[in-house]
């Protein structure tokens, strides 16, 4: 290496001597001669004169040769400099990554590139949707921050999200992953996961026809070789500790709406654990039942982890589901999995004795086996529905959290501030209720 730069030193030198000679200046008066001297001339065809004593100038331009040699050994060593810089700073100068980010890390406020595991669309990955589940690799560093489930309540009330970063439009947006992986996780769902569940976020990410970022993400092609989604966070969406008055709940209510339920979803896991594997819950774990608003069941997400979750937990874990459209017969959707939908029986067929209204579950999902059902409305979530679930018990704090649509989370709590952190006055229907500002959250 050091034999290079010296020829390429001494190259560059002759070159730069040649073009010196070269533009040197040609109008100084040439050299008197000496006092009583005669002066002597010859002639040459070409008419030039000289002096007898020295020949003329030449003047010659840089050598091809040289120019050449010293090409030559500056593209020899530009590899290994490149790769020297690399080395030094931990980017790629040759990368069409724009970020200065280092990969293999997760900060709640840098962005890092982290790589695209896996990609397919939900809930059937055979068939065309708008969501689709993405499976992000973590760093390794991610695993050795975990806390592994710890016995903390505290720490399990909390909601945590991740901000993924559109590149060229330089625009961000909040996702919350389905299982809480991330760094500092005290999460139930953790407990017994395999290497695979442990090295990987999953989100669900919706494609809308005016979103940016969702379309990039669907877009995307998965390389788990290749760091190329820009990636930050945990950042807390809720917390208990932070965000609610100092008592805990003995009850959490949470309307949600589209994949607003996956934060529903992630809080249920940390204080219950993972559907599909046993879990020892805090005996304190506060009552969380989940009001799920969707235009239909063709769009509702995470539905059979939900019942799985409600039949384990009877008494801690309750969920309905709000469906603005209902089909007339009892068909399947992949959304449902194998779950089974049967019609809900009716008090009485008087409409001015309430029955027959949207205050009545129109189909019940259950599962083979399990005595646990979910009720499904023909139905908005409405004043009446929430006057019912939020109905006070003796001596119990209901803490309510809301999470979905602009739209949504305004009817039923009032919009949030301008600058979209701060709360901003409880109003809507939960305020019509009298619901207290310290019992209410929007996410």
């Amino acid at each position: 290496m050091q034999n290079l730069f010296a020829s390429a030193r001494l190259t560059i030198r002759g070159v730069r001597s040649a073009r010196a000679s070269t533009h040197a200046p040609h109008n100084l008066a040439p050299r008197l001669p000496h006092a009583g001297r005669p002066r002597r001339f010859a002639s040459s065809s070409s008419g030039s004169s000289s002096s007898s004593s020295s020949p003329p100038p030449k003047h010659v331009g840089p050598s091809i040769p040289h120019i050449l040699l010293a090409s030559a050994v500056i593209i020899a060593v530009m590899p290994k400099l490149l790769e020297r810089y690399a080395k030094l700073s931990g980017t790629s100068p040759g990368s069409s990554r724009t970020s200065n980010s280092i990969p293999g890390k997760l900060e709640p406020h840098t962005h890092h590139p982290l790589a695209l595991a896996a990609s397919s669309f939900y809930p059937d990955a055979k068939t065309t949707s708008n969501h689709k589940l993405l499976k992000i690799a973590l760093p390794a560093s991610v695993l050795a921050n975990s806390r592994g489930g710890e016995d903390d309540l505290a720490q399990r009330l909390r909601i945590r999200s991740v901000y993924i970063k559109e590149p060229s439009l330089v625009i961000e947006r909040a996702y919350t992953p389905v299982y809480d992986s991330l760094p500092g996780t005290a999460s139930l769902a953790m407990q017994g996961a395999t290497r695979a569940e442990k090295d990987s976020l999953d989100l669900l990410v919706k494609r809308y026809p005016d979103g940016e970022l969702g379309r990039f993400l669907h877009r995307a092609v998965p390389d788990a070789s290749i760091p190329q989604l820009e990636v930050r966070g945990p950042v807390d969406t809720w917390s208990f500790e932070r965000d609610s008055a100092p008592q805990l709940p003995d009850r959490i209510v949470m309307l949600v709406g589209g994949t607003g339920v996956t934060p529903a979803y992630q809080l249920l896991t940390n204080l219950f654990g993972h559907p599909n594997r046993p879990a020892s819950p805090y005996a304190a774990s506060p009552r969380v039942e989940v009001l799920y608003a969707m235009p239909d069941l063709d769009n509702a997400l995470l539905v059979p982890q939900l019942h799985a979750l409600a039949s384990r937990n009877p008494d801690k874990v309750g969920v309905s589901l709000f469906a603005e459209r209902l089909p007339s017969t009892n068909s399947t959707t992949a959304a449902l999995g194998q779950l089974q939908t049967q019609a809900a029986k009716r008090r009485s067929w008087l409409p001015f004795f309430g029955s027959g209204s949207s205050l009545d579950a129109k189909l019940l999902l259950g599962a083979d086996g399990a005595s646990t059902t979910i009720p499904v409305f023909e139905s908005r979530i409405t004043q009446d529905h929430l006057r019912r679930t939020l109905a006070p018990t003796p001596a119990s704090r209901t803490l309510v959290l809301v999470c979905g649509p602009d739209g949504m989370v305004t009817a039923l709590a009032g919009p949030k501030s301008r600058d979209g952190q701060s709360q901003g006055a409880l109003s809507g229907t939960l305020a019509h209720l009298g619901l207290k500002q310290q019992d209410v959250f929007k996410l």
